[in-house]
């Protein structure tokens, strides 16, 4: 996987997708807490100047994110979702330091359970090497590591793991957040210890990634 990818067209973003955001940019203006009670439909296809079905689609979108709670007879209201169900590319959102932090985290712990669930298929030393002896690493970390984790990752029997780090590592990518690392230990360390099979060595090394915004780079 490579953060330069040139994507030959980028669509517009669907009309639902337009509501989604105005209605979060709505929610945020207003500063309207969890529990707080947003307008009817019709107040809000007057307020943001588009049809109601669109608002509907746009509060049913944001419902099944956990963002809204619409509770019969009472109205529609603001929920607090788990904070990476709801796509930042969706709501075009600048996500501050710390909050990135987080999905950095994320990113490190599913990286260090894709390489465990990997070496416990049981593949020899020699499995392992011919198995990734096919990538063309870069010798940048931040473009070699990830690559090396979305290919082993393919050959899981759960495509959770790769679904749930590939949604933390694209937020991590459109935000540079790859940029404000201190890293000085190298990619072949990692793959290294991988193909030895040296995982209280790659225990380490994935310890040393998780606190790199936090200690003295490894």
């Amino acid at each position: 996987m490579k953060s330069n990818r040139n994507y030959q067209v980028q669509q517009p973003p669907k009309m639902y997708q337009q509501v989604i955001t105005q209605l979060v940019e709505y929610i945020e203006s207003e500063q309207l807490s969890e529990g707080s009670k947003i307008p009817t439909e019709r107040n809000l296809s007057e307020l943001l100047g588009v049809s109601r079905s669109s608002i509907r689609e746009g509060i049913r979108s944001l419902e099944l994110l956990g963002y809204l709670d619409s509770r019969q007879g009472e109205g529609t209201f603001v929920s607090n979702p788990p904070p990476f169900l709801i796509p930042p590319q969706l709501l075009k959102q600048q996500l501050d330091h710390i909050y990135l932090q987080n999905y950095y985290e994320v990113f490190i712990m599913c990286s260090k359970q894709i390489v465990s669930l990997s070496l416990s298929q049981g593949l020899t030393n020699k499995e392992l090497i011919e198995k990734t002896s096919v990538l063309n690493f870069t010798g940048d970390f931040w473009s070699d590591f990830p690559e090396w984790i979305e290919f082993i990752a393919t050959g899981l029997q759960n495509p959770f793991f790769l679904s749930l780090w590939s949604n933390n590592y694209n937020v991590l990518v459109e935000n540079d957040y790859f940029c404000t690392l201190n890293l000085k230990v190298q990619f072949n360390v990692f793959l290294d210890c991988y193909l030895e099979r040296n995982e209280a060595r790659l225990k380490e090394l994935f310890h040393g990634l998780s606190k790199l915004d936090k200690l003295d780079p490894i």
